[in-house]
């Protein structure tokens, strides 16, 4: 065996040991499941975001930043106004009050940069979905995992020391690999193997290795089993879910926890206080409350959004430059070998023409599906009436456009791509018909919706 097969060979064991420690980390600190209680109104000591963390499982949500809010205004340390029906604003208190934890002085801090006058609208309080909006999340998450931790009712679920040791493998396994790399062998099939194992290994411990992933310790679960049951009780109150924020004057800090607990949906959606996640949204659409899930399609499906035209003309563009392709491969078919008679150049060049004909074979297919994806969107097209629940753009310069639209019908939502000059007509929470292609899911039109459709109760006035 050559000094660059070693190598591969230990990239890959490498990529292997990743798979194996973190599978057996993943084993060996698998969440406990707390105690079962029956429904109680008893509160707890912790404060609401701890609670959160605590009933989801030691993964904070965007709930707990309004749920925060909510309880400094229980709290009377600010104050929720309705200064029109359905329309907020939070008057902040001077000085500010005294013996507030790290995140809750973040709360109050980003109050007094919107206030005007000691006062903020609460459309004002919702930041979006920018990269300030995303810093500023992360550091409320942090201080409070930072709390949970000091109370010993978490635990990482990633100790540095395994992080440390993963991050190692994943050094190493790219490392080799690419010393590997030289002129008689960058091309070889075996390299390009291992080279891209390496990579997949890469992109994987980007998703699963995050450092603020909690478990909720021994010494956590009966706080965790006190707070589920909570939410077991102020779940079965129906009125609950519908109270608005100034309903936090009669519920005081039950609202708050509520809100923590994921059953005040009304309070939360009407102050959402840089919560407004693009990944989840509070819809009533239906007739109940409830939150659904968006995801927004980028790469896959190919072509999501085109018009039956354009996916038309890329799968004929496509499929004509596969057919080429393997109609060339397959004239050089009879002078490809791998055998050790043939020269490395030979073997090499093989290893490329079989590569390329697997690339063409993916090609030709997925030029086939545009082109049928097309013919059929031409003359199938589907209704969908619900509530615009998310519209959101991203892209250089914001010039991909997406709308999702809650039916009441599923709890995880696709949002669709939609032109500019549609997106720029509609506003969130209003209620529309789309009509939209089968496959392809391209969008024709959007209009408000002509007949409105039963909705959850509105907030109770207190």
């Amino acid at each position: 065996m050559s000094s660059d097969e070693l190598l591969m060979a230990a990239s890959a064991a490498c990529s292997v040991a990743f798979y194996i420690g973190a599978g057996l980390v993943h084993m060996v600190r698998r969440p406990q499941v707390p105690p079962s209680l029956p429904a109680t109104s008893d509160l707890g000591s912790e404060s609401p975001a701890v609670a959160n963390l605590l009933a989801n499982g030691g993964e904070l949500t965007p709930e707990a930043v309004p749920a925060t809010l909510l309880d400094l205004a229980a709290r009377r340390a600010i104050q929720i106004d309705e200064k029109e029906p359905r329309v907020y604003e939070v008057r902040i208190g001077s000085p500010p009050p005294a013996g507030l934890t790290a995140y809750e002085s973040r709360v109050i801090s980003l109050l007094r940069q919107k206030a005007s006058g000691g006062v903020v609208p609460a459309a004002a309080l919702t930041t979006g979905a920018s990269g300030e909006a995303k810093s500023w999340h992360v550091s409320f998450n942090r201080e409070v995992v930072s709390e949970a931790r000091k109370l010993g009712f978490t635990k990482p679920r990633w100790p540095p020391q395994v992080l440390s040791a993963l991050g190692l493998l994943l050094f190493g396994a790219f490392v080799l690999v690419a010393l590997a790399a030289n002129d008689d062998n960058h091309l070889n099939a075996l390299w390009v193997g291992t080279l891209t194992l390496a990579l997949v290994t890469i992109g994987i411990s980007n998703r699963i290795l995050r450092d603020n992933a909690q478990l909720v310790t021994t010494a956590g679960l009966p706080k965790q089993a006190r707070w589920l049951s909570l939410r077991k009780y102020l779940h079965d109150d129906e009125l609950f879910a519908t109270l608005p924020p100034t309903a936090v004057v009669v519920r005081e800090r039950y609202l708050a926890y509520g809100a923590a607990l994921g059953v005040a949906a009304a309070a939360v959606r009407a102050m959402p206080m840089g919560s407004e996640s693009d990944s989840r949204a509070w819809s009533s659409y239906g007739g109940h409350w409830r939150q659904v899930s968006v995801s927004y399609p980028k790469v896959w499906p190919p072509a999501y959004g085109a018009s039956p035209g354009e996916s038309i003309w890329r799968g004929v563009r496509l499929g004509s430059v596969a057919a080429v392709y393997l109609w060339v491969f397959a004239q050089l078919l009879p002078h490809l070998s791998f055998t050790q008679r043939a020269d490395q150049l030979t073997r090499d060049l093989s290893a490329v023409a079989v590569l390329g004909a697997a690339i063409a074979l993916v090609v030709l297919g997925t030029g086939l599906w545009l082109l049928l994806a097309g013919l059929i969107s031409l003359v199938g097209t589907a209704h969908v009436t619900g509530d615009a629940v998310r519209l959101r753009r991203f892209g250089s310069e914001a010039s991909i456009c997406y709308l999702a639209v809650d039916d009441g019908t599923r709890d995880r939502i696709r949002a669709w791509k939609v032109r500019p000059a549609i997106y720029d007509a509609l506003t969130e929470y209003s209620t529309v018909t789309v009509s939209v292609t089968p496959l392809l899911s391209y969008v024709r039109h959007v209009h408000r919706a002509g007949v409105p459709v039963a909705s959850a109760a509105a907030p109770a006035r207190v």
